[in-house]
């Protein structure tokens, strides 16, 4: 089964100055779709599974173009690989510790407020000060309902 291109991926694409080429348009069709928080090589699986071939390499680079026009955000998951993410308004993770699921969650205080304070863990002396913060990101770690069933029912 072939993922259907929503032609407002096309728009999108073409409004951040990117050419909608089938690979651009075959990586945004697919998150958007499963609304997850794929890495390149989970992503290359879901494409190959559905018919639509591409290579790493291509991959790679649309995706850093994707991110770099900012349709995509990059990030690093709890298993130290970069996951991408369509959601490009502001919010945090959810991730389950166990299977790894990830979803979007939001949070309503403000987190202006907390302020790092950056220190040398091998003396425990605090780092240079004046640090300009430009993006506070959250992740919440727990164990997801469906985990904790299964563990329940073992």
């Amino acid at each position: 089964m072939k993922i259907q291109i929503d032609p407002s991926i096309t728009e999108e694409l073409q409004r951040h100055g990117l050419r909608p080429t089938r690979a651009r348009q075959l990586i945004l069709a697919l998150i958007e779709k499963d609304n997850q928080h794929y890495t390149p090589e989970e992503m290359l699986v879901q494409l190959n599974a559905l018919g639509e071939r591409l290579s790493i390499a291509t991959l790679y680079q649309n995706l850093a173009k994707l991110v770099d026009k900012g349709l995509l955000v990059k990030f690093v998951g709890l298993d130290g690989e970069y996951r991408y993410d369509c959601n490009k308004t502001p919010h945090h993770h959810l991730i389950c510790r166990s299977c790894g699921r990830i979803v979007d969650v939001v949070v309503k205080q403000s987190l202006d407020t907390i302020m790092p304070r950056p220190v040398d863990p091998r003396a425990g002396q605090p780092l240079q000060p004046g640090w300009k913060i430009v993006q506070r990101r959250v992740d919440f770690i727990g164990v997801c309902p469906d985990c904790s069933q299964q563990t329940e029912e073992n």
